[in-house]
């Protein structure tokens, strides 16, 4: 044997035992496709919840205060269950019935101006908590926060969207 061959042989042979050391093989065996789906079912129910518990605070959406209520949920925009490295972005949507002196606080605190042109998206689930005749006011100053939001003063309702990556 030549010394290319004798070389490529080796770094050939040192190749896999460092892929096995490090755990690869099992990357190498065609994945089991149970797995995967229980994990898009898993996620499937995670979006479809919509959830009730205080989660949202002041630091997440400036001006929400001692809320009423609130019913929100979460998005996944990326394929959460992919084994690829990558970013797994949530988005997260909540519908908020502030009380009425944090609302008008709120509205006192940012410019408000009318939404015009096309309603804000409310996603079907979180449809059912915004009442006929909302009328949403979205504020430029506000929305530097990080988070969408728009409010209706008159009705104390607040509609925040999150995008969390």
């Amino acid at each position: 044997m030549t010394r290319r061959p004798l070389f490529l042989a080796l770094a050939a042979v040192l190749g896999v035992v460092l892929l096995a050391a490090c755990g690869g093989v099992p990357r190498l065996v065609p994945a089991d496709d149970s797995a995967e789906r229980d994990c898009a079912a898993r996620v499937a129910a995670e979006e479809a919840k919509v959830r009730t518990d205080r989660r949202w605070t002041e630091q997440d959406v400036p001006g929400i205060g001692a809320y009423h209520e609130i019913h929100w949920q979460v998005d996944h925009p990326s394929f959460v269950c992919s084994r690829a490295p990558g970013p797994t972005d949530r988005r997260y949507q909540g519908v908020v019935r502030l009380a009425p002196a944090d609302a008008r606080a709120l509205a006192a605190a940012y410019t408000w101006a009318p939404v015009t042109g096309a309603a804000p998206e409310v996603w079907p689930a979180l449809a059912r908590y915004v009442p006929d005749g909302v009328r949403w006011q979205r504020s430029a100053d506000h929305d530097a926060g990080g988070a969408e939001v728009v409010l209706d003063p008159g009705r104390a309702l607040l509609l925040f969207t999150v995008v969390d990556t």
